[in-house]
């Protein structure tokens, strides 16, 4: 039955081992666009590509904030990015990054595809809404684009709107938050609002919130302001069951190595470029989906669609020539996966395995077995008489049976009493805490019992007596 349960157990482990591990080979618990994510919506085979290159070396990325400003011969990629979520960064990480790139480092942002503007609309004022409350009309709608699935597109990457698990997860880091409660929801307004005492003036801001506001927006960095862009999404042609129809990216630099078309599937592209932005490749309308500027020593690259870096593209549409100018004269590619969520917190285990403990590991896990054997068996073998078969065992006393045992051999019951009061004597302190009559009543008794035949003393009387005598105030 033992041995049942214990193969039961190991088939069971390695059932549920070898679950995990297809589960991780996979990869789809992973977000999309993550280098760990093997299927088609991953970047592993990017990743595991540019890894293989001799003299070139890939790393993945998994701290909260962004850190290295050695840029020189680093190519950073940042890959399924939130257009909401990289707007603003915090300024110490943007100035980071700002240094990484004028050092001579690259920058690729590929952002995830959309489908539809994410940007809230506009919203009217109070006046406008009550006017419109008492007068019985309502208010104009903006036209909403049709929420259409791109998964009816070309591609299997684009089955989404917005991924899910992602949104909620900034690319290098989502620091806009603080910045977007300010400008959406301000303290002061909801303070006053709350206030009874300062009906009528909710529409007044509070001039000491401002500071704070002004404030706390010093310590974050508008990217899009800062490097000169700003996102637009096309209305794009759909077919007869409402799919969104993506049609190809032209190329524009004047550069024979790339591709003359490239595969997008997204509505969103760029547009308010300032000057140092060179359009690489464009839709229709003047709608650029990839573009590029130089900052120092560095450039930046922005792509609208993550779908040429996937593992989908890499079967389907592989471009070695696009692959090799993204990453331009970069040798170390550094894949960003802290803006997908997937942040390294060290514990005792990394520690561990950072610091390569597992001998130690091993050694206490020695110990802890030696101890548990050593108190469940003992490592000396049995004595032959202790074997079974060799009689039945006697039960013995304990030490206190035994100690009365040897008295009563050792002594004889007339000479109890002396033998005590001797003992008792040799604790001088005991004995010299006593009175003068306390000592000389006991030395009396004791002699009167020693004059007399031993089978005329009386121990068990004597013993009350002196008893009385140590009880007794002087």
């Amino acid at each position: 039955m033992l041995c049942a349960s214990l193969l039961f157990a190991a088939v069971f482990v390695l059932g549920l081992v070898r679950l995990f591990e297809l589960r991780f080979d996979r990869g789809d618990i992973y977000p999309p666009y993550s280098t760990l994510r093997t299927d088609p919506l991953g970047a592993s085979v990017l990743y595991e590509s540019l890894d293989g290159v001799p003299g070139v070396s890939a790393q993945r990325y998994f701290e909260e904030t962004f850190k290295s400003d050695d840029g020189h011969a680093h190519a950073l990629f940042v890959l399924g990015a939130q257009a909401d979520s990289i707007n603003e960064l915090s300024r110490s990480e943007f100035d980071t990054i700002q240094r990484f790139v004028f050092n001579g480092g690259r920058v690729v942002i590929a952002y995830y595809p959309q489908v539809s503007d994410w940007r809230p609309a506009p919203t009217m004022d109070t006046n406008a809404t009550d006017q419109a409350a008492n007068s019985g009309k309502r208010s104009r709608h903006h036209r909403q684009q049709p929420e259409a699935d791109a998964g009816g597109s070309q591609s299997e990457t684009n089955r989404a709107s917005s991924p899910t698990g992602v949104a909620g997860t900034n690319s290098l880091r989502s620091t806009n938050v603080v910045s977007k409660t300010w400008r959406l929801s301000p303290r002061h307004t909801r303070r006053h609002q709350n206030s009874p005492e300062d009906q009528g003036q909710q529409d007044q801001p509070d001039q000491q919130d401002e500071d704070e506001l002004k404030a706390e927006l010093l310590k974050y960095a508008n990217v899009p302001k800062e490097w000169g862009f700003d996102f637009q999404f096309n209305h794009l042609d759909t077919n007869e069951d409402g799919q969104i129809l993506f049609p190809k990216a032209r190329l524009m630099a004047a550069s024979p190595d790339l591709p003359a078309q490239l595969a997008i599937h997204t509505t969103l592209c760029f547009t308010n470029l300032t000057n140092g932005w060179v359009t690489v490749y464009q839709r229709d309308q003047k709608a650029p989906v990839v573009v590029e500027r130089k900052f120092g020593a560095g450039s930046v690259v922005l792509v609208a669609d993550s779908y040429p870096f996937s593992n989908e593209a890499m079967f389907k549409d592989r471009s070695a020539a696009l692959l090799a100018w993204l990453l331009g004269s970069g040798r170390e590619v550094i894949f960003d996966e802290a803006h997908l969520g997937l942040v390294e917190q060290p514990g005792m285990a990394t520690l561990m395995r950072r610091y390569q403990l597992h001998g130690l590991v091993l050694s206490l896990l020695l110990v802890a077995g030696l101890f548990v054997w050593k108190n469940s068996l003992s490592l000396v073998p049995p004595h032959p008489e202790t074997e079974a078969g060799a009689g039945p065992v006697v039960m013995g006393r304990d030490s206190a049976s035994g100690f009365v045992n040897l008295v009563r051999r050792g002594i004889a019951p007339a000479e109890l009493i002396n033998v005590c009061f001797a003992e008792w004597k040799k604790s001088h302190a005991r004995f010299a805490a006593l009175s003068p009559a306390q000592r000389r009543d006991l030395e009396q008794l004791i002699q009167q019992q020693a004059a007399l035949e031993p089978h005329l003393r009386k121990p068990v009387e004597n013993y009350r007596v002196i008893s009385q005598i140590l009880q007794r105030r002087t």
